[in-house]
């Protein structure tokens, strides 16, 4: 007798040394690629590598109701059993032999995970043997982890019907809600699921399902896991009359996401920002309707704080119905990005000391051997400061400014914000690297004007939260922030628009056209946030209305007004210094300059070699350019030399009066008998140039004031004017 009862004793030992269970497989799941926003909300789930929707949860966010209810229902003495249930085992043993079937299992929940994330994943049958298998398992699971963890992968493992697993993925499913949600009736018609997952489906079957879950409720009520009330309006909840579909947004972002990170696990901490996605999502699609079909737009946005891409769109005509080019991911595309990479070349001339934004820039034909670039208005300017130059994107002052700054070293800080496409040598390029002759992405461009926008700190985006990040200064603090006031927008704001956005409200703005109008480019930042934008056909082909001042510069700016409408400007940087310059070279002043003003320059870095445009000739003081600025079209303009210079507007001795809520008093000003370029200058200090046969207007403040003007030959003409508004009590005091 003795010798009998010790065969199954041996049987057992040596099915418990043979049998391990590790317990990573059990709690691993590979369950569907499921992305969150910054603020945990969940946007964007796919199914599973085994084709089902499966979203893995803890325990805490199953709320109150799912996880006792399972409890009460599949495995009572949960709690106080070590993994097999011997009472139950017996019970159903005498009922099985009783009955001469099956009649119930002894099937504990920890036996239960053993099956879903062992058993059926090694595809065993189910004997005898199999059964055994998983009890030794689920013993020695309970050795290996805590109750609460066995539960949460038994609710995050099991099936609800179709391919639908776990307790969230049927949650959202069947109830449009995530399993936190959840009410006591909801628990119960999920739980009462597990015994039959096809049998007691709410979508195929529902009077077996509401029979099966008012039996649950029966029980829950019997157990006092319900109170008397709870229960009765348990019974009275309907029943899901449809299947909820699992959020799909950000389609790009979550294509841009997934191809950086290829097999990543099944959760995704992203940085996407859903509230913010959201309003740039509903700005392209109504930018949409001043576009012809087959024109769309791309953009992204970047917290500069943190170099976290918080928005993306590859395709504003994104939608699962439509053709196929609605699915390109345009952000990702190489593109020609006309324009836009001129800050690069004036930040390493800023940071080489070399140009400041008053310095004085040819904007000619002269000097190119007759390949002279030429603006996108084909018209050149002559003599610009490089802050005219750069926030017009004069063409010519962009290629010189490339030039003496040097093609390797403007390559080289291009590379290293970030635009990797740049590939090639800087002889391939030449001139036309800062003028479109190469290919770049939007990522790219947001990653590279980011780095601008940070003041100078170069860190790749990050997609992910927890995802590392490197940092490098590539640039100067005060190179940036000049770049960044050189292109500075205040914009043409209503009353109303600026009572909404603050007066304080300044965004830099960088516009782009590629050649044969194929692309149309905007890159526009606050201290806060950098965004750029692209318009164009999907497939390449030009269009007339693609140009980026005009079809993704309003684009842009609508972006930032309703992302970041609080954003003030940055704070002046250590280094960046006040001096005095002549105010027609931009150099530091000598005795001869008939006007000085103040401008930025870095301390110890920017040149400090003196004006040499201004000489003695015959007793006076003469301006003498270099050859460089003068132009073809500016010798087309060229007066008799015996006529005199005269100031036509404004009028001599006139007084103007300004409306009391007009806030930019623009006064014309235009000369007449004038060589080539013009000079204008307000009570001694400079204030801009044209041309002759053009009007000048400046906003000039109320008062009395002395308006000069001089031109190449150095000849000059003066007028008085009063300028002054009704209503106003003292100067700078309106009555608003």
């Amino acid at each position: 007798m003795k010798k009998f009862l010790l065969v199954p004793v041996i049987i057992f030992v040596g099915l418990w040394l043979s049998i391990n269970i590790n317990a990573d497989r059990v709690t691993t799941i590979f369950g569907s690629p499921a992305l969150y926003d910054v603020n945990g909300k969940l946007f964007h789930v796919r199914l599973s590598p085994d084709s089902e929707w499966q979203i893995p949860v803890n325990l805490d966010e199953m709320g109150k109701w799912l996880p006792i209810v399972a409890v009460n229902a599949e495995d009572g003495r949960f709690y106080r059993h070590v993994g097999i249930d011997l009472l139950s085992m017996l019970r159903a043993v005498t009922q099985d032999l009783t009955r001469g079937r099956v009649i119930s299992g002894a099937s504990t929940i920890t036996s239960q995970v053993i099956r879903l994330a062992v058993s059926e994943r090694e595809k065993r049958k189910r004997t005898p043997l199999t059964k055994i298998r998983e009890f030794i398992m689920a013993l020695k699971l309970e050795r290996q982890i805590s109750k609460a963890k066995i539960l949460e992968c038994y609710l995050n493992l099991a099936p609800f019907g179709g391919n639908i697993r776990g307790v969230q993925a049927a949650s959202l499913i069947y109830f449009g809600k995530s399993a936190s949600q959840i009410s006591p009736g909801e628990a119960c018609l999920l739980i009462g699921m597990l015994k039959g997952p096809t049998l007691y489906r709410p979508d195929t079957r529902p009077i077996s399902a509401k029979k099966r879950r008012d039996e649950i409720i029966s029980l829950m009520e019997h157990k006092k896991v319900f109170t008397h009330d709870e229960a009765r309006r348990a019974y009275l909840e309907d029943l899901p009359r449809r299947k909820f579909d699992l959020p799909a947004r950000a389609w790009h972002y979550s294509e841009l996401l997934f191809s950086q990170n290829p097999g990543h696990s099944h959760r995704f901490d992203t940085t996407l920002n859903l509230e913010a996605q959201t309003k740039l999502e509903a700005i392209l699609r109504e930018s949409l309707n001043d576009f012809p079909q087959d024109i769309t737009l791309s953009a992204g946005i970047v917290d500069n704080n943190t170099a976290e891409l918080i928005s993306w769109v590859g395709n504003a005509r994104f939608s699962y119905n439509n053709d196929a080019s609605s699915w390109v991911d345009c952000g990702r595309a190489p593109r020609s990005p006309g324009s836009t990479l001129k800050p690069f070349a004036y930040l390493a001339a800023i940071d080489d000391g070399i140009l400041t934004p008053s310095t004085l820039l040819a904007d000619t034909s002269t000097a190119f051997s007759g390949r002279a670039p030429r603006n996108f208005d084909l018209q050149y300017r002559g003599a610009v400061t490089a802050r005219v130059a750069l926030s017009e994107s004069l063409n010519a002052p962009a290629v010189r400014v490339l030039r003496f700054t040097g093609n390797d070293k403007i390559l080289s800080l291009m590379r290293e914000a970030g635009l990797r496409h740049l590939t090639q040598s800087a002889q391939y390029y030449g001139d036309s690297l800062i003028l479109g002759g190469c290919d770049i992405t939007l990522l790219e461009e947001l990653e590279a004007f980011t780095s601008i926008a940070s003041l100078g700190v170069h860190r790749n985006l990050k997609l992910l939260q927890n995802s590392s990040q490197t940092s490098e200064r590539i640039a100067s603090e005060a190179g940036c922030w000049l770049v960044s006031d050189m292109l500075k927008y205040n914009g043409e704001l209503s009353l109303l628009a600026r009572g909404t956005l603050g007066t304080k409200w300044r965004v830099a703005l960088k516009t782009g056209t590629s050649y044969g109008l194929r692309d149309a480019w905007a890159a526009a930042w606050t201290p806060d946030y950098t965004v750029v934008v692209w318009a164009g056909n999907p497939n390449g082909s030009s269009w007339q209305g693609l140009i980026g001042a005009r079809a993704s510069a309003p684009v842009a700016m609508k972006i930032l007004r309703v992302i970041s409408p609080k954003s003030t400007w940055y704070e002046n940087p250590d280094g960046l210094i006040l001096r005095k310059v002549c105010s027609l070279s931009g150099k530091p002043p000598t005795a001869l300059c008939p006007s000085v003003k103040v401008d930025w320059a870095i301390d110890g870095v920017t040149q400090t070699f003196p004006c040499d445009m201004h000489s003695i000739k015959s007793g006076q003081t003469v301006v003498k350019l270099p050859a460089a600025f003068r132009t073809n079209q500016d010798n087309s303009t060229v007066r008799n030399k015996s006529s005199e210079l005269k100031i036509i507007s404004p009028i001599p001795g006139a007084s103007y009066f300004a409306a009391p809520f007009d806030t930019e008093r623009k006064i014309p000003m235009k000369t007449e008998g004038a060589i080539n370029r013009v000079w204008w200058y307000l009570d001694g200090k400079y204030i801009g140039t044209s041309l002759p046969d053009n009007t000048f207007f400046y906003n000039m403040p109320d008062g009395e004031h002395v308006v000069s003007v001089a031109d190449e030959q150095g000849r000059s003409a003066v007028v008085n004017v009063k300028v002054f508004t009704p209503g106003r009590r003292t100067q700078g005091d309106l009555l608003f």
